[in-house]
């Protein structure tokens, strides 16, 4: 290959010297050791730092393509990875990239900045789904992009948008996908976590699932945002102050001892007491939450043991615990309510539309009054 061509360009020389001298180029490029790479890959981004004119930067692009045809499928997959998050790669190169097997593609396909809707529509229309379901996963998509690929209607390409939270799916992409999620359960679950899945369309998927994900469509379920009046909610609170009287999960005292330890400590978070939950130490638990919020563990015993635990809702609404959290802490504490371990679907639904009626401030006032 010809390099005269960069001989007025100082800022370059020494870097295709480099790269070039005495074969270097082939050697490099069919360098398996990780140092090889390293210096090649580095290489490869420092030419691209360099300011070129149009013409020599058609010329290194010229090089680089030649450069990468060469190499090895690893040392391809390290190019891409290290230039793909660089704004200053030519279109001409990009496309090439993006053009390889997938393992080299898509790093590029997933986070380069330098392709256009153009750009990436003809690449999904003219590759194959695992192209799209990696531009499926960039960090933003236009509505247009969002809709081509929906349009695909393939599995793994649908699935990845459903997962991607750093998008807003558009409406023609919901219907698609929705229709689509009543027959496939492993797109209906990352598509019910989105936000902008309207609780009518959870409705409907809620038919065609199994028994296993429609605990987690009411889990998730948003349904709209309803005030209950706080005369509604103080005429709860005669409720609340009455428990079961029951001292298999009640906490003994050195528990209460170390939820005391943990508090002091500031160690006494919601991830230690859902995760102390998760291994089924339902006592340590309630030591842990009555601590947290103030509340005797007597009391949050209590609460818990009754079929629709509305003192756990207002509690966990008044220190600001969101519903999937609430939910997690309903299902792991089930046993309390029932020996057979069965949910009453009805007990549930009404225990989060009630969580979700309860405001904050009006909770607050109420769990302030009971631990008064």
């Amino acid at each position: 290959m010809d390099f005269r061509a960069f001989e007025k360009s100082p800022g370059i020389a020494p870097l295709l010297v480099r790269l070039h001298d005495g074969q270097s180029l082939y050697k490099l490029a069919k360098d398996k050791r990780p140092e090889a790479q390293a210096e090649l890959t580095g290489a490869v981004a420092e030419l691209l730092d360099v300011e070129l004119s149009a013409r020599e930067q058609e010329l290194l692009t010229d090089v680089l393509i030649a450069l990468i045809r060469q190499a090895e499928t690893d040392l391809r997959q390290a190019v891409s990875e290290r230039l793909s998050s660089m704004d200053n790669v030519p279109l001409r190169l990009a496309l090439h990239i993006a053009n390889d097997e997938i393992s080299v593609a898509s790093p590029f396909l997933r986070c380069s900045p330098i392709f256009s809707d153009l750009d990436l529509i003809y690449i999904i229309k003219s590759k194959g789904c695992a192209y799209w379901k990696a531009i499926a996963a960039r960090e933003t998509l236009s509505d247009e992009l969002i809709d081509v690929l929906a349009e695909t209607k393939d599995t793994g390409t649908v699935v990845a948008l459903s997962r991607n939270q750093r998008i807003t799916l558009t409406r023609h992409a919901i219907s698609i996908l929705s229709e689509m999620a009543k027959t496939d359960e492993s797109l209906a679950l990352p598509l019910l976590g989105r936000p902008e899945i309207p609780p009518a369309m959870a409705q409907a998927l809620y038919e065609h699932v199994g028994q296993e994900l429609k605990t987690r469509i009411r889990s998730f379920y948003r349904g709209p945002e309803a005030t209950l009046a706080e005369k509604a909610i103080d005429d709860v609170l005669q409720e609340i102050t009455v428990g079961v009287s029951s001292s298999e999960y009640m906490p003994p005292e050195q528990t209460l001892a170390l939820a005391e330890k943990f508090s002091g400590m500031g160690l006494l978070n919601l991830n230690v007491m859902l995760e102390t939950l998760q291994r089924g130490q339902i006592s340590s638990f309630i030591a842990m939450f009555g601590k947290y919020t103030g509340l005797s563990a007597r009391r949050i015993h209590d609460f818990l043991q009754q079929p629709c635990p509305k003192g756990l809702a207002i509690a966990c609404r008044a220190f600001g615990i969101q519903k999937a959290d609430f939910s997690r802490i309903y299902l792991m504490t089930h046993r309390m309510r029932s020996k057979d371990r069965i949910i009453n679907q009805e007990d549930m639904m009404e225990i989060l539309s009630y969580f979700d009626r309860v405001r904050p401030e009006a909770a607050q006032r109420i769990v302030q009054r009971v631990a008064g």
